[in-house]
């Protein structure tokens, strides 16, 4: 490969020239209401992991300046209203139905407009452009804000070019999935969020999924949005089968939870082997279950 030669302004100029282009379509195929860019990123965090504060908001935006008058913006355009939290003291911000509709149509806007800059690119050559960019945000803000932000709704690019929608990608605050967490976390006993996320979060990071505790927390809030790559790694860490955050097929989850609540009460019992038996089926552990359940309820009434 040859070497390339620069001007001392010209690496900001290209990454300007971009960075605007991509506005522009943005905010001209969105019909956003002539939003300013903060304003889009504002709706984009509030769609992405819900009601944020103030100072928080401020934090996900990697802006540097204040999101006030942005966030007040969007509330006299019907976009955004104010609530409050579990703090009655921290004034939360959330999208409106019709906040959360813009917000949609910006995220596919946005996918489109990535399929379309990068369609012409090698694979391997965005592969390195994403890599050396996240290298070079690095040196101007902490990485663990894009993780905390993206890291759940990240897949493969190779995937993510070649899917048809967004929706295709990633279950966007799926309370099915947010429901399904807290019953593994609860069959597990892993303890609360905190807990789960020092058991599981370094088994998944050994699989290149990296979240931060607020990205895991969004999940158990919401369920998302997340992508399918992320949540079945974290499905088949947890449980065992890939499926199991993804699949509406009752069979599947009945097998899983069945498979769950039996080594659970099995570990309660002090049976942690199987005699080098190989792995039993879901049904051959449930009626083990079952029988260990009723010697422990027996022993509890001795």
């Amino acid at each position: 490969m040859s070497n390339q030669h620069l001007a001392p302004s010209e690496l900001r100029y290209l990454l300007l020239a971009v960075s605007k282009e991509w506005e522009r379509a943005i905010l001209e195929h969105a019909h956003t209401r002539e939003l300013t860019s903060a304003q889009v990123e504002i709706l984009l965090v509030l769609n992405e992991s819900g009601p944020h504060s103030m100072q928080d908001l401020g934090q996900m935006l990697l802006l540097n300046r204040d999101p006030f008058r942005s966030v007040d913006s969007l509330v006299v355009k019907g976009l955004v209203e104010r609530g409050s939290g579990e703090d009655k003291r921290k004034v939360l911000w959330s999208l409106t139905p019709e906040g959360t509709a813009a917000a949609s149509a910006i995220v596919a806007t946005d996918f489109t407009l990535l399929k379309s800059f990068l369609s012409d690119l090698p694979i391997e050559s965005t592969n390195t452009l994403v890599r050396l960019l996240r290298e070079l945000q690095g040196n101007v803000a902490p990485s663990d804000v894009l993780q905390e932000r993206f890291g759940a709704q990240q897949t493969p690019i190779a995937d993510l070019l070649s899917a048809q929608s967004p929706a295709e990608m990633q279950k966007n605050r799926s309370a099915a999935v947010a429901a399904r967490l807290h019953q593994i976390i609860a069959m597990k006993e892993a303890g609360d969020a905190r807990e789960a996320y020092k058991k599981y979060g370094p088994l998944l990071a050994q699989r290149d999924i990296v979240l931060t505790y607020r990205a895991w927390s969004t999940l158990l809030d919401q369920g998302g949005p997340a992508s399918d790559h992320v949540l079945a790694h974290i499905s088949e860490v947890i449980t065992g089968n890939a499926a199991y955050l993804l699949t509406d097929d009752e069979r599947v989850l009945r097998e899983v939870d069945n498979r769950m609540r039996a080594e659970h009460a099995l570990l309660l019992a002090g049976v942690t082997g199987f005699g080098g038996r190989g792995i039993l089926d879901a049904e051959a552990l449930q009626a083990l279950a079952e029988l260990v359940q009723k010697r422990l309820d027996a022993s509890e009434k001795d």
